[in-house]
């Protein structure tokens, strides 16, 4: 299949499906076996792809705005539209978190998914466009653990693709709403287009020679409502708008109550995606990774009870340990864990009280050399030169 990378919302569970649960813990654990990531190391010239993607997705969105912000000083906006308009400033924020939290150089070493329709694409991208498309676009914490501890029941994830993922989610919540304000773009076209044949009609008697080969919803609507206008023009408007559909196989009245689903369900959809991106802003994200990293709890069994003990910090140095020494895979870093715990267990059957007894005694620890020669790490030039 053709590589798909970064050209909008790819999605195997739909756009608008909202999985109970338990269906999207299934859904979950089928992802992990589907996506096979590619060998590791670094993939230049990707680095910047997501946020070229991100710039062209702003500007688009940007423009829709002032668009819009320009009409509602004359006019109603349609619900979804009045979404986009009141919450703007989130979005914005969303886009300038993914410039400063995913820059191009921790971009870029994220695993890739191999094959088929994700090829090239960063797993825990992969990953985010699923879980919003298997949510109706509406986010909540429940969705967001349950969700990543299914996918790890079968492929564990890097340290670093879980840092990556509120960012991944925020960019992934921005390619939807890109495509919702594409809508949006497009039915603000439909409506001018309306207004223009309304004013042609006003000022001549000609009949409409030339209908689209597909009527839309929004243009129909909007012809309705300049219809009193007319005055007697409004009869013939009617009969013309009637003939049109009816060769279409459409009657008036299916326009006007697809036009009325078509906007409710547009509502729903920006509700959720702008709301989604204030849940992603505010959630407490250290939390989550260590309640779902398998690296944390593994390094959680430190036999000397040492480890659980201490501060975000000083576990996250011990983390950075693992992802150093690691082959950079999930099934790696996890591997190493269990290695560097296994360790510590050994000498601590031997004497509780000694300093290997720790675990950090071999990840950071006067052990570490011994540790590394043990997993066949061998440090870069650099590190070298960082040592000395």
């Amino acid at each position: 299949m053709r590589q798909r990378a970064f050209t909008g919302p790819l999605s195997l569970a739909g756009n608008a499906e909202l999985l109970s649960i338990e269906s999207l813990e299934e859904h979950a654990r089928r992802l992990a076996a589907l996506l096979s990531v590619s060998r590791p190391g670094l993939r230049r010239g990707l680095g910047r792809a997501h946020l070229h993607q991100l710039n062209g997705h702003m500007r688009a969105l940007r423009r829709i705005y002032v668009a819009l912000a320009e009409d509602a000083t004359q006019e109603a906006m349609s619900p979804a539209a009045e979404w986009l308009l009141d919450n703007f400033h989130i979005v914005s924020a969303a886009a300038r978190d993914i410039h400063h939290d995913l820059p191009a150089s921790f971009f870029r070493r994220l695993p890739r998914v191999a094959a088929d329709e994700f090829a090239g694409v960063p797993r825990i991208y992969a990953l985010a466009l699923e879980l919003i498309g298997s949510s109706a676009g509406r986010l909540d914490a429940q969705r967001l653990q349950r969700f990543i501890t299914a996918f790890q029941s079968i492929s564990p994830l890097t340290i670093g693709e879980l840092w990556a993922w509120p960012s991944a989610l925020k960019l992934a919540l921005l390619d939807h709403l890109r495509a919702r304000g594409d809508v949006l773009a497009s039915t603000r076209l439909h409506r001018l287009a309306a207004d223009r044949l309304v004013a042609t009609l006003e000022t001549s008697a000609a009949r409409v020679h030339e209908w689209p080969a597909e009527v839309p919803h929004s243009l129909v609507t909007r012809l309705l409502q300049h219809a009193r206008a007319l005055g007697t023009g409004a009869t013939r408007l009617h009969q013309q708008l009637e003939e049109a559909l009816e060769a279409r196989g459409q009657t008036i009245e299916d326009a006007i109550r697809g036009e009325a689903q078509h906007q409710a369900a547009e509502q729903a959809t920006m509700a959720n995606l702008i709301g989604s991106l204030r849940l992603i802003s505010t959630f407490d994200w250290s939390e989550f990774f260590e309640s779902v990293s398998l690296v944390e709890e593994v390094l959680q069994r430190d036999p000397a009870g040492v480890y659980g003990r201490m501060d975000f910090r000083s576990r996250d140095r011990y983390r950075h340990a693992v992802e150093e020494l690691a082959v950079p895979t999930g099934e790696g870093q996890l591997l190493l864990a269990l290695k560097s715990v296994e360790r510590a267990r050994q000498a601590h059957v031997r004497d509780p009280d000694a300093r290997a007894a720790h675990v950090g005694y071999h990840l950071i620890g006067g052990g570490r050399r011994q540790f590394e020669r043990s997993v066949a790490w061998r440090p870069t030039t650099k590190q070298r030169a960082r040592r000395l």
